[in-house]
């Protein structure tokens, strides 16, 4: 029997199959907006810029070792809300010899995601742009399952060395079945520019309901996907991209349209 059968009649053991397809329950939005809420004041009250800044066993990782190691920024994962399951992690990275221009211009070629990032996109989409910092595109994931993700990002330039990036879904459905797998999917980048590289982190907070939940956690076990080695192979596949001499960059769209308002987390109200 093959491993996906075996994933599929494990989980159907647990929990009836064939559910139809669901946004987040209001108290599941509701409880990812305020752990949302929490993250970015977490991340806006950090003195460092990075966690390597003020982590020198960390730096050594990452520049010598040239390590990509994962840390669970809000204690061991997942976390429990309401009808669902999130999961928080941050990954980090040192690019020997990148250029920061370089590497911009290959993460804002939105049309040519999966060129860069082919083990975990199948697909994107550049949708819109405002002026020369916000996107909003789509992709198809490839892990955990098929996934489409629409998301809008936001970047900024702290200063000439120092890059910081938001990106909130504002939808994720699976094409065919549904399994909850992915219900929000936010993201935070920083880069900085060092004399003889680009410094990355990354952190993913990630929402299933209980069913996707359960059925991830599985697929972690027999299949070996899971959130945490996702950031991982992000960061590894960025790495190996922006360093390939050959690779070619393509331009910005010459004339796309206009994003409409951005979204912006709901905040958490009582």
């Amino acid at each position: 029997m093959a491993i996906s059968r075996v994933l599929e009649t494990a989980v159907c053991g647990l929990m009836a199959c064939g559910l139809a397809g669901q946004a987040p329950k209001p108290e599941t939005a509701h409880d990812f907006d305020c752990y949302i809420q929490s993250a970015e004041a977490r991340l806006e009250g950090r003195k460092a810029f990075l966690l390597a800044d003020s982590d020198a066993a960390l730096k050594t990782q990452l520049v010598r070792a040239q390590k990509i190691p994962s840390i669970a920024p809000n204690g061991p994962n997942p976390h429990k809300v309401a009808k669902g399951q999130i999961y928080d992690w941050v990954g980090c990275m040192f690019i020997p010899g990148a250029s920061m221009d370089r590497l911009i211009r290959m993460l804002q070629d939105y049309d040519h995601r999966p060129r860069y990032f082919a083990e975990t996109i199948a697909s994107s989409k550049l949708l819109c742009r405002t002026g020369e910092d916000r996107f909003r595109y789509t992709m198809r994931l490839k892990e955990p399952a098929a996934i489409d993700v629409e998301s809008d990002v936001v970047w900024e330039r702290v200063d000439t060395h120092r890059w910081q990036v938001r990106s909130y879904s504002t939808h994720a459905s699976e094409p065919g079945k549904d399994h909850g797998y992915l219900r929000r999917l936010n993201s935070y980048w920083r880069f900085a520019e060092a004399e003889n590289g680009i410094f990355v982190e990354g952190e993913t907070i990630t929402l299933s309901d209980e069913f996707g939940a359960m059925t991830r956690a599985l697929g972690s076990m027999l299949l070996g996907i899971n959130p945490e080695k996702s950031v991982r192979h992000s960061l590894a596949a960025m790495r190996e991209s922006v360093l390939k001499p050959e690779l070619e960059i393509a331009p910005p769209p010459a004339a796309p349209s206009a994003c409409s308002d951005f979204v912006r987390p709901g905040g958490c109200k009582p």
